[in-house]
């Protein structure tokens, strides 16, 4: 594995799981890019949802979340975005409030992690 992938390893990825739907680091980086360029739109339309109380489309959105996520074995991430899709369709509503910010949270370190490793 390219010492580079280490680093996101070392951060929690689960970089094989990613490999194993990707197929190989070239193709892992290039959905990796797209996913971070994408990120700020995605977690502000979750933001959106979430402010108006659209919950159908709030779900629909943090589904969509997690399977990024799990794509890319950010399983930290895919587990949160897991969890509000879940409580979102049981229509647990106080489980959402008071978890998103723990999903925000999450959402900014991954961020974080990827942008300084595609800076590397």
């Amino acid at each position: 594995m390219d010492s580079k992938l280490n680093f996101l390893k070392e951060k929690g990825f689960d970089i094989d799981m990613g490999l194993s739907y990707l197929g190989d680091e070239g193709m892992y980086i290039e959905i990796l890019t797209d996913f971070k360029n994408n990120f700020v739109n995605q977690m502000n339309d979750i933001k959106q949802k979430f402010e108006s109380k659209d919950w159908p489309n709030y779900v629909i959105l943090v589904h969509a979340l997690k399977s990024n996520c799990k794509t890319l074995g950010i399983m930290s991430l895919a587990d949160l975005a897991y969890n509000h899709e879940m409580k979102g369709k049981e229509n647990d509503i106080n489980y959402i409030y008071e978890h998103v910010n723990e999903l925000f949270t999450k959402a900014n370190e991954i961020y974080a992690i990827i942008d300084a490793f595609l800076k590397m």
